[in-house]
């Protein structure tokens, strides 16, 4: 992992209350690399009200919040098929917000930007090993064009 992802993620969980990170679902990566993102995105968002298509900034934060919810329902899935499919969604969505953050970037201090990419980066990866994974397990095929 990118160390100034590795940091920004360590500092985020060190502020979070036990009552979320206790859930088993926490052990997962992609979640917590979500998740991070996720309330990152929530500051870039207020920042970019003023000057921003309201449209563009609505479609980041839906692509951004998209990722997580798919990575815990296909986590919480017992179906090997099911849960590559909701990880698979997340991976759509990943990259439906590396558009969207394209779009935005004007109006954002260009260090946030590229933070936010190496983010959707991590998830990325993460995220085509999680599908393969449970495809394999389960018999399946997946076989995403080679992006990185």
């Amino acid at each position: 992992m990118d160390s100034r992802v590795s940091e920004v993620l360590d500092a985020w969980e060190r502020q979070l209350s036990p009552a979320e990170t206790s859930d088993p679902l926490w052990r997962l990566l992609a979640y917590r690399v979500a998740r991070c993102l996720l309330d990152h995105v929530g500051a870039d968002a207020r920042r970019l009200q003023p000057s921003a298509d309201r449209q563009l900034v609505d479609q980041l934060v839906r692509a951004i919040a998209s990722i997580g919810a798919n990575v815990a329902e296909g986590y919480s899935r017992r179906g090997l098929a099911d849960r590559a499919r909701f990880f698979g969604y997340a991976l759509g969505s990943t990259r439906e917000a590396l558009v969207w953050y394209r779009g935005v970037a004007h109006a954002l201090p260009e260090a946030d930007v590229e933070l936010r990419l190496l983010f959707l980066q991590q998830l990325r990866r993460l995220l085509i090993g999680l599908a393969r994974s449970a495809q394999d397990r389960g018999g399946l095929e997946f076989r995403p064009r080679r992006t990185e």
